[in-house]
């Protein structure tokens, strides 16, 4: 057979994808793929795509609904796409359809097309190039190894003389086994050699969620739509359009293949064992019809090591429906009848077939609690090896109630699972999720030490990082973690500042970053947890938190490392760059996660999630210039450090997102951003503090004569700084005086042999207008800063010196009045 024919061959199969039977509906009817298919959506939002990671907000501004690409565009946009779901989540359907389409009449018009369940439409457009489908279904590795091997360079060769356009479908990635990678590099090169030659992967999440596709991009696929569902079940059951509907609205039924159960059972699908077994009952009528059918995927699951992919089911003793060849429904059907078995057998399964048996047993332990019979179970799941104990934790896990004794283990291993680093990256991402929910037990506002020094600053890997340069830099201490959604919602919950973050109260979501943050935001929110943390006596009251200087970001990154790697980079844990190390876009996740789920990424003074994952606030300047930054290095006290630069003049963002690749997510890498912009994915601030010697009992007394009891050494001055209250809406100063000479005052004060010095803020603006308050009647500071010097004479404290506002911006004179030569 010629490969020409070849193609011919897979287009006439294209072509009678069209007949193929998708629904049956409740009197038995069938509708095939060309009239039931219902248009696939993906998690990714044209603002992800318009963002790349930087989303633009300004205060006040409202979010705006998510409007979702089709699976249809992003094939369109990607020369070569992975599109995962879960079984059952219509990727064949998809495939299928979408080749048939493609051999038949093509896709000539637009069609309007729901986005989101609010009622957003947005025309579905395909405006690519005609192109001949190509599909195949895997069944292992060796049918990957042959098409890789032999068909595909065929094909390829083929089309090229015949100038033909190619899209070239693989479906069932996850049957390919652990040669996936090794295999399908073959066919990824060839690919792109081809410029009008496609190529769309599709798989399990499950399974495709632990391997790492390079250059690959990779989008994941949502479930139905209500309104998809409402207006299919409308259209093929012929109901009055003012009809309440109620088939298919359950949460169950979101799964294509439950929803085509649900449309034959008339069912809501709100409960997955529910619906199958309404399914069975309006369709098996006869006496053990049933359990025979359980039993048969029971036995094609476990016993004939079917565990993936499509099942070829003899169906003729049956009422057919399409969705039984679906994997998803076969392991519900198995956990029905291994539900009736005892539970140790579950449990070896378990043990010995770990992939095929986590989606059976999660349906089997779900119809055991309803019954109330899960227990021994659950007891057996968790008592085997310690690997074995926290797979166990991530299946029973929110899944059903648990006893506080079981559940307080679950939350132990699950912990083990994130600090550890030794599972996955999904089984860790999911383990994340299940004990934000609980409520992780780490403190994540826990404080890394960083030395006084110096570091190489900077690198050889892009322009706005040369040249490299030697900074020195205070002690300081950052926070190992950025900051979290449970923290910064208590913050907004305090102030009622406004907050925008779509996942900001999602509780899966309370340990990772908090996004969605402008720079003032930020800022507010460090100001807020100063007074807090204060008050918990986290930190002195010498010391406040704020966001990280530029240098001080990288320096807590990076270490003091000199060297960069072969590309010039450099990273929290090395030079070179390694898996399993970030959240980043070789990672996958394109989202957030929990925090400090990459142990193998620490930096060397204990910081988590320094590369990749959120961009973070920086107080540097970069300049107005988006793609210059008027602040070049070496970093330099030259203003760049002004916190009352208007908004319009950019701040620095570091560390990159999860979405960023390896050149971005590192120590290095900057970008930059107005200070009113926002983010929903990619910003957050880490708390930093700076010392001085203040004193932190000081009330100020009557007079300066009670001023006594405050001096530890009867020679040494003692200095008082008349300063504003910050703004709570801003975290800053109302005074530009005192925004600017903050800055000198904590430099001159923060040497360990400068002298003691108290604050004593003034309120805000109108009550420090007011003529009569008490700092001008008996102190006599009418202005603000203001710093005064008292000496011990005559047996008494008196004021021999002060300096006000711009004087105190004058090095010398501060200088002179601390080593009291003024």
């Amino acid at each position: 057979m010629s490969t020409s024919v070849s193609i011919n061959i897979l287009q006439a199969a294209a072509k009678r994808y069209g007949t193929e039977p998708l629904l049956v509906l409740p009197n038995g009817a069938t509708v095939d793929l060309s009239k039931g298919y219902i248009p696939l959506l993906a998690r990714y939002t044209f603002e992800d795509k318009a963002a790349q990671g930087l989303r633009k907000r300004k205060a006040g501004d409202k979010p705006e609904n998510p409007i979702h690409f089709s699976a249809l565009e992003l094939v369109r946009d990607n020369s070569i796409l992975l599109l995962t779901g879960p079984s059952g989540s219509g990727k064949t359907t998809f495939a299928k359809h979408l080749c048939h389409i493609l051999a038949s009449s093509g896709f000539s018009n637009a069609r309007p097309l729901p986005r989101n369940d609010l009622g957003d439409i947005k025309e579905e457009n395909w405006g690519a190039s005609r192109l001949s489908p190509c599909y195949f279904s895997l069944s292992g590795t060796e049918s990957l190894k042959r098409l890789a091997d032999v068909t595909i360079p065929q094909l390829l060769g083929a089309s090229g003389s015949q100038h033909e356009h190619l899209l070239i479908v693989l479906d069932d990635l996850q049957t390919a086994g652990d040669e996936l990678i090794s295999v399908l590099a073959k066919t990824l090169a060839l690919i792109r050699e081809r410029t009008y030659t496609r190529l769309l992967l599709l798989g399990d999440t499950d399974v495709l969620d632990h391997w790492s596709f390079t250059a690959v991009v990779r989008h994941e696929l949502l479930p139905l739509l209500e309104c998809q569902r409402r207006e299919a079940v409308r259209s093929h059951l012929n109901l009055d359009p003012s009809t309440l509907i109620t088939t298919g609205m359950g949460e169950a039924a979101s799964n294509p293949a439950m929803f085509a159960l649900a449309v034959q059972a008339n069912h809501s699908g709100n409960c997955a064992e529910e619906l199958l077994d309404a399914w069975l009952s309006s369709t098996h009528s006869q006496p053990d019809a049933a359990s025979l059918l359980a039993e048969r995927s029971y036995k094609l699951i476990f016993h004939n090591s079917l565990t993936t992919g499509p099942t070829e089911m003899s169906l003729a003793a049956f009422q057919p429906n399409p969705a039984l060849r679906s994997l998803t429904v076969q392991r519900l059907l198995a956990a029905r009848h291994l539900a009736d078995l005892t539970p140790q057998i579950a449990v070896d399964l378990f043990r010995d077939q770990p992939h095929a048996s986590d989606d059976v047993l999660r349906s089997c332990l779900s119809r055991l609690s309803s019954l109330h019979r899960s227990g021994v179970l659950v007891d057996g799941l968790l008592g085997g090896t310690p690997a074995d104990a926290k797979r166990a934790a991530l299946l029973v896990a929110g899944l059903i109630p648990l006893s506080a004794e079981i559940e307080s283990k679950v939350m132990k291993l699950l912990l083990e699972i994130v600090e550890n680093g030794d599972c996955s990256a999904g089984e860790r991402e999911k383990a994340g999720r299940l004990l934000s929910k609980y409520g992780d037990p780490r403190d994540l506002t826990e404080l890394a030490e960083v030395p006084a020094g110096s570091f190489m600053m900077g690198s050889e890997s892009h322009p706005n990082s040369q040249p490299l340069s030697r900074v020195s830099l205070e002690r300081f201490r950052i926070g190992v973690y950025p900051v979290v959604n449970r923290d910064y919602a208590a913050f907004v919950k305090q102030t009622s500042r406004e907050w925008l973050s779509p996942g900001g109260k999602d509780p899966e979501k309370a340990n990772a970053p908090a996004t969605d943050l402008t720079w003032h935001d930020s800022r507010a929110y460090c100001q807020w947890l100063t007074e807090r943390w204060r008050e918990e006596k986290k930190i002195g009251l010498n010391e406040h938190v704020r966001l990280p200087s530029e240098p001080e970001w990288e320096c807590a990154a990076r270490g003091g490392r000199d060297e960069t790697g072969t590309e010039g980079l450099a990273f929290p844990w090395g030079t070179d760059w390694q898996e399993h190390t970030a959240n980043s876009d070789e990672t996958g996740f394109n989202t957030t996660c929990a925090v400090g789920l990459f142990p193998r990424g620490l930096s060397p003074y204990g910081c988590h999630d320094m590369a990749g994952h959120v961009w973070e606030w920086c107080s540097t300047l970069w300049g107005e210039d988006m793609t210059m930054p008027a602040f070049q290095y070496p970093w330099r006290d030259d203003g760049r450090e002004s916190l009352d630069a208007p908004d319009h003049v950019r701040r620095v963002l570091r560390g990159g997102c999860f979405s960023s690749p390896k050149l971005k997510a590192n120590c290095t890498s900057k970008v930059r951003k107005h200070t009113w912009q926002a983010t929903e994915l990619d910003l957050t601030c880490r708390p930093s503090s700076a010392n001085m010697p203040i004193i932190s009992d000081f009330k100020l007394p009557e007079n300066a004569s009670a001023l006594g009891r405050y001096t530890t050494n009867s020679t040494a001055p003692l200095f008082i700084t008349f300063t504003t209250s910050d703004h709570p809406d801003t975290g800053e100063s109302w005074c530009p005086d005192v925004r600017a000479a903050l800055p000198r005052i904590i430099a001159a004060f923060s040497p360990s042999s400068a002298p003691e010095m108290a604050f004593v803020e003034v309120g805000q603006r109108p009550e420090w207008r007011v003529p009569t308050n008490v700092f001008r009647t008996k102190w006599n500071v009418n202005n603000v800063p203001t710093i005064v010097r008292f000496e011990l004479s005559d047996g008494e404290l008196k004021e021999t010196a002060r300096l006000v506002e711009g004087e105190i911006l004058d090095e010398k004179r501060l200088r002179g009045l601390i080593r009291n030569n003024q």
